[in-house]
């Protein structure tokens, strides 16, 4: 999130939005972002995580993924009730407390609302493609995509790297939110599976091989394939093989 702004302000803004979604949505339409499923699937499957993340913050323990859960009817209003828990969570764990991730790494509890923004974030855009609604309808500020486009490329990244499906990087590419003054450049690390890092130096380095330029909200989205990679500038067939290839689960 970018600084000064209240992380549990940011989640509720996003999951205020993604419930008026559903709240308008009949539950069996089909949700392009994620093949097979249904509206009511990807709303079983958000508020079972934010349950997970909820019982994370507050116990303080490595929690199992989550495993399936009784949905009650209307789901919205289940919905609802999973994302109050959430952000009770959220502001009853102070953010520099020590408290586990899936990604291993950067240990606090400030990990968890800003994953969860983006958890709900993405899967509202997956709802409001699902009802047909045009891309400015569906409701993601240029700041939380900047924030999502760094989530992308430190957190999951590294993932899927130890999950054996390592994005295909080959030398620094770096990539530019044209609307918002924002540049990142990723290099191979110097681990022996040669894990994506973020590199410092960012914002004019000379040295990137390639890059992948466009608005906030088409970077992020384009990582995480709810968009297609045409809406982006990309220069390099390093870009290009990067965006190819394996980026998010």
């Amino acid at each position: 999130m970018t600084p000064g702004t209240d992380p549990a302000e940011v989640l509720g803004s996003a999951v205020r939005r993604f419930t008026e979604l559903v709240e308008t949505a009949r539950g069996d339409e089909p949700v392009p972002g994620c093949p097979a499923w249904t509206v009511d699937d990807l709303v079983e499957h958000v508020g079972t995580v934010h349950r997970w993340a909820a019982a994370i913050l507050l116990s303080g323990q490595r929690l199992d993924d989550p495993a399936h859960v009784h949905v009650t009817e209307p789901r919205a209003t289940w919905y609802a009730g999973t994302a109050a828990a959430l952000l009770a969570a959220v502001r009853a764990v102070p953010g520099d407390e020590p408290t586990p991730n899936f990604a291993r790494t950067a240990e606090t509890a400030a990990f968890w609302p800003r994953r969860q923004t983006h958890e709900v974030t993405v899967h509202a855009v997956d709802v409001a493609q699902s009802l047909g609604l045009p891309a400015d309808q569906w409701g993601v500020s240029p700041e939380v995509a900047a924030d999502g486009v760094e989530e992308v490329l430190t957190v999951f990244f590294t993932r899927m790297t130890g999950r054996g499906r390592r994005p295909h990087l080959r030398g620094r590419v770096r990539f530019t939110a044209t609307d918002v003054d924002r540049a990142w450049v990723v290099g191979e690390g110097a681990d022996e599976r040669r894990t994506p890092v973020l590199l410092p130096g960012a914002d004019g380095d000379p040295d990137a091989d390639a890059e992948v330029r466009g608005a906030a909200v088409d970077l992020y989205l384009g990582l995480w394939r709810r968009v297609p990679h045409d809406r982006l500038v990309v220069d390099g067939p390093a870009a290009r093989e990067l965006l190819d290839g394996p980026l998010v689960p």
